[in-house]
């Protein structure tokens, strides 16, 4: 089967990494949409089996006039973590991958795969803006084959140190005295990166079987607590002098009791997660 090809956004960041890299040894074609202040550090070995593009400069757009894409990959997203302004959340949640679905209407592009939350939308700026562009989707639903891949939490080699798992782990590996959390009784369905790509390597496939603007849910379909988890680290660690203070922080105000995905529609495709949460802390931690 011929290799497409793929218009990504967010490649240099944790989850794109991975999918571009992915692809590449699969032997698709890879276009990619940056900011020229991203880092490619990840990616050392593959930048010159792309092409690039930066969005903060004059007329990237023009892309569209220079490759023939088959699909856009999206999965582009701004936290909130750096003490963005909520225009610039707005901006890089739903107005950039709206001015990119124009784009592709435009270019005749076949299919655009969004990544999506599966947060409530009004828990914070990050959830409503991208639950936003959902809504665009679904408004230009006649006009290009869309799908929403919801992601559950996703963790592994070359995560942020801010993100939950990866400040433990990091905590933890440090033997720091004590770790402050909340009660952290809050369940949530952890899912390992390498399972997260294979996920979408599936939907890429099979996205014709799919109606437009589906939503997709992908996690291991399993939740644990959040104390369940930091225990389990601190059990592979092996770490006997490291004080697990929960209950020291509030619990944030509207926060979910427990988030675990339906994984019946993407097994439909032949999907299956591969990692329990135990195997994959253990493959992050060695």
């Amino acid at each position: 089967m011929a290799g497409k090809t793929i218009l990504l956004t967010g490649a240099t960041g944790f989850l794109g990494s991975h999918l571009l890299k992915f692809w590449i040894d699969k032997g698709h074609r890879l276009v990619v949409l940056k900011r020229s202040t991203s880092s490619t550090q990840q990616l050392e070995g593959y930048l010159d089996r792309c092409s690039w593009y930066n969005v903060d400069q004059p007329n990237w757009e023009r892309v569209f006039d220079a490759q023939k894409i088959n699909t856009i990959v999206h999965v582009a997203a701004s936290y909130g973590r750096n003490g963005e302004d909520l225009s610039d959340i707005m901006e890089s949640n739903t107005l950039f991958p709206l001015r990119l679905l124009e784009l592709a209407i435009q270019n005749d592009v076949k299919h655009f795969i969004n990544t999506a939350s599966s947060l409530p939308r009004n828990i914070n700026a990050y959830a409503l803006s991208k639950a936003q562009f959902q809504d665009w989707l679904l408004h230009k639903k006649k006009e290009i084959h869309s799908v929403n891949v919801e992601l559950e939490y996703f963790y592994g080699p070359g995560d942020a140190d801010w993100k939950f798992i990866s400040m433990v782990i990091k905590k933890l590996l440090n033997k720091e005295s004590s770790i402050d959390f909340t009660q952290g009784l809050q369940k949530r369905d952890f899912i390992y990166i390498d399972d997260v790509v294979s996920a979408f390597d599936v939907i890429l496939n099979r996205i014709e079987d799919l109606d437009s603007v589906s939503i997709i849910p992908v996690g291991s379909g399993k939740s644990y607590s959040l104390r369940s988890v930091v225990e389990m680290c601190k059990q592979i660690l092996n770490n006997s002098t490291t004080t697990l203070n929960f209950g020291a922080i509030p619990d944030r105000k509207g926060e979910v009791n427990e988030l675990v995905a339906d994984t019946s529609l993407i097994e439909s495709l032949g999907w299956l997660c591969e990692h329990s949460l135990e195997r994959g802390l253990n493959k992050f931690i060695k």
